[in-house]
């Protein structure tokens, strides 16, 4: 499914870019490999230098010109932002399936210190119909562990009014981190209840809102928790332009492989 190898990308920029693996022209970064230095002699790479002064040369000792300079070309990690999207309204997985996310999302966060990836989490509120945010973003491991220990259930599926509070927030996450790589996973069992506006359609308003991440440039997997009946989960995955995978398959390093993947 993301098995395909991950395209670096070949423009250097002053900051890290929005894929996960971007050139970086500033000194942070691993030294991937080295060029002409044409703007003077900053981030030298010392073994490229002396090696293209030796081939000029070819006896001692060696002389280096500024013709030989040969820079550090960098390569960064770009932090991901993960928003989960979890169906906590009532069914007979539901405890079960809020437990795996909550388990997902600690795995993450205790191995995101030092690469600045952070979480998020959407779920809806019991008794109101309309989504909260649970977890605002963030790459606390403590601050996740307070606002997840509970997650209640809710008696309605208002999942289009998650998908675009999902969106929102992401959106003002990449406006304070632009090189950031904007994930949303949706644990759901594909049948929402709730439309955004009377006498619409709640599929419909769920699709629509699957399109909207695509135009966004958003990555969307869908974890499908139904037991296999028609729901609309394959053509929220279809239209949002993301993947289907199972409960079961959901895990940290899924979700990585699907935040690299091209959108």
């Amino acid at each position: 499914m993301f098995g395909h190898e991950l395209r670096r990308d070949g423009t250097e920029r002053t900051r890290p870019g929005r894929r996960a693996r971007s050139l970086a022209s500033h000194r942070k970064g691993k030294y991937s490999r080295h060029r002409l230095d044409v703007r003077g002699p900053a981030d030298v790479a010392v073994d490229a230098t002396l090696r293209a002064a030796a081939v000029r040369v070819r006896r001692a000792p060696i002389r280096v010109r500024s013709d030989d300079l040969r820079r550090k070309v960098r390569e960064h990690r770009s932090p991901f932002a993960v928003c989960f999207v979890v169906d906590n309204s009532w069914s007979v997985h539901a405890e079960r399936m809020v437990e795996k996310v909550k388990g997902v999302v600690f795995r993450l966060l205790e191995d995101a210190t030092g690469r600045g990836d952070k979480v998020a989490l959407v779920a809806f509120r019991g008794g109101v119909p309309e989504a909260t945010v649970a977890l605002p973003f963030t790459s606390s491991l403590a601050a996740a562990t307070r606002r997840l220990k509970r997650v209640p259930l809710s008696g309605q599926t208002p999942l289009a009014d998650a998908l675009r509070r999902a969106r929102i927030l992401l959106r003002q996450e990449l406006s304070k981190h632009p090189n950031a790589v904007p994930l949303v996973v949706v644990v759901t069992d594909g049948e929402p209840t709730v439309p955004l506006r009377a006498g619409s359609s709640a599929t419909a308003d769920t699709l629509a809102e699957g399109r909207a991440l695509r135009r966004a440039r958003i990555r969307c997997v869908v974890v499908d928790t139904s037991d296999g009946e028609r729901t609309c989960t394959h053509e929220l995955a279809h239209v949002s332009g993301g993947a289907r995978v199972t409960l079961a398959a959901l895990s940290p390093e899924l979700l990585l492989a699907a935040a690299e993947a091209s959108v």
